[in-house]
């Protein structure tokens, strides 16, 4: 599929091929353009997915941290990205967000009538609709009806799910729609080449017009650089995500002083509840159910956050627990009765991706007070919740905190001092911002349709673009975003 010896010209090169790569090429595939995808991490298959959780993180994902070292940032680094790592959870965009987006960052062309069409695209290329729920989800559903609490099964991008488990490991069966079942495909029917383990360096500027990328080669064991390779087009879609494009951008030399500007999170921490009887969380649905009686979107005015199941695997629950030795040990003992949930958090904070002398992405972030404390208040309704649901003990992952098994317990959170760090494995995987569009070049990366203020032929279509958080999962959001930004790169013509 090219992987080996990549086209050095095409029409258009779209950089990245997760939830803002993918649909882009399937579009100006079906258009009639030579497209050529450029990813850096491998091309793997549904025979390449295993259940070894450690093994599978490693080759399909990447990390980064935080400058002050307090959080961790996910993302997927594989053909197909995130998708192939996410949980397949489908949300439209809340009608607040693109409000906001209009009034404050001048995007007027995101009207609700106008975008609506690209997220009933996504929402129908994706599959999504509401699933079966496994006891994991039924656990916090328990208690968010016990507890009179607004809450609802969550549609998924999946169809014939098995209930395997192993969304974040890759879906051996392909179930899960990720981009490597859904718009790849389709940009491959088409006539699109995929080349992995090619990492984009640069973009060619010249005349002020984008004009290809420098790339390098990556060996697809080792990952050590092979050699560099110049590939020539007029079109550059830049999608390599939250933690490649803005750096990509700034090393191209492409307004450095407004690149990297507007990074925003969904900050994530889980807690987790033992319960007298098997829950099995590790099997089933990974995500399957949401309360969002705290949100701040569709039609709620809550503190801006979201508790949703999550599944309990054995490194990534050993990982989120507080503590060391026995005490952690006993924990894990209970893993068939364990139950898990994150709290996401719709960040008030911003930060920005600046490059380091090597010309790598560093990520300046962190929590403000105010998240801070709303982070403790969602950690608290998650332990209200479980202990409504019939829990014998919940682990809150704050350093110190004795586990909780009644009301008064939580007196002990509220006391605590809550700063990052004493929490337990705080991350986040939904990522937006660092190369935002906007309506006034002063302070923005692109223009409203995801052009480059600064260079000619050159768009932006992954999260990067998207100027504020969305406080619900992302991914039709920026799917429909990239089939919206495709359109306009097809209807344009050759740029000259």
């Amino acid at each position: 599929m090219g992987d080996t010896r990549p086209p050095t010209r095409a029409d258009a090169l779209v950089i990245g091929s997760g939830a803002g790569g993918a649909p882009v090429a399937a579009v100006l595939a079906e258009a009639g353009l030579e497209v050529l995808v450029l990813e850096a991490g491998p091309r793997l298959g549904a025979a390449d997915f295993s259940a070894d959780e450690a093994e599978m993180t490693f080759r399909l994902g990447r990390a980064a941290l935080t400058r002050d070292g307090a959080q961790q940032l996910y993302a997927g680094a594989c053909v197909g990205g995130s998708t192939v790592v996410n949980d397949a959870l489908c949300w439209r965009t809340p009608p607040e967000v693109l409000e906001r987006w209009r009034r404050e960052h001048g995007l007027t062309p995101l009207s609700d009538a106008a975008f609506a069409p690209f997220v009933e695209r996504a929402w129908r290329d994706l599959g999504a609709a509401p699933g079966a729920q496994n006891r994991n989800a039924r656990a916090l559903e328990l208690g968010a009806r016990r507890l009179g609490l607004a809450g609802g099964a969550v549609a998924r991008g999946v169809r014939g799910c098995a209930g395997l488990g192993r969304c974040n490991m890759g879906c051996p069966i392909e179930a899960k729609q990720s981009m490597p079942v859904t718009y790849l495909p389709r940009a491959e029917r088409a006539g699109a080449r995929v080349a992995a383990n090619l990492r984009a360096e640069r973009v060619l500027v010249e005349a002020g017009a984008a004009r290809g990328v420098v790339a390098t080669r990556l060996d697809p064991e080792t990952r050590r650089p092979q050699g560099e390779l110049a590939i020539r087009a007029p079109r550059v879609c830049v999608a390599a995500g939250v933690l490649g494009s803005a750096a990509l951008l700034a090393r191209s030399g492409l307004a450095p002083e407004r690149t990297g500007a507007g990074l925003q999170l969904h900050s994530s921490h889980h807690v987790t509840a033992r319960f007298a009887e098997p829950i099995h969380a590790y099997y089933g649905p990974t995500m399957a159910y949401a309360i969002s009686e705290w949100s701040d979107v569709d039609g709620r005015g809550g503190p801006g956050f979201m508790l949703e199941n999550v599944p309990a695997q054995p490194l990534v629950t050993a990982s989120s627990l507080p503590g060391f030795g026995d005490a952690h040990a006993r924990v894990m003992e209970a893993l068939p009765h364990l139950a898990r949930c994150v709290v996401l958090l719709r960040d008030r904070a911003r930060g920005r991706v600046r490059l380091d002398e090597d010309g790598e992405a560093r990520f300046d972030y962190a929590l403000a007070g105010e998240d801070l404390e709303r982070l403790r208040a969602g950690l608290a309704a998650a332990a209200r919740v479980y202990l409504a649901a019939g829990a014998e003990e919940v682990h809150l992952p704050v350093e110190g905190l004795a586990p909780v098994r009644r009301e008064a317990d939580l007196a002990a959170l509220d006391a605590a001092p809550l700063d990052p760090s004493r929490l337990a494995f705080l991350y986040a995987v939904h990522l937006f911002g660092g190369a935002v569009m906007g309506g006034d070049r002063a302070s923005s990366t692109c223009d409203p349709e995801g052009r480059s203020w600064d260079a000619r032929g050159l768009w932006v279509s992954d999260a990067s673009a998207l100027p504020t958080n969305t406080g619900v999962n992302p991914q039709v959001t920026i799917v429909a975003n990239a089939l919206r930004v495709a359109e306009g790169i097809a209807a344009e013509g050759t740029p000259a």
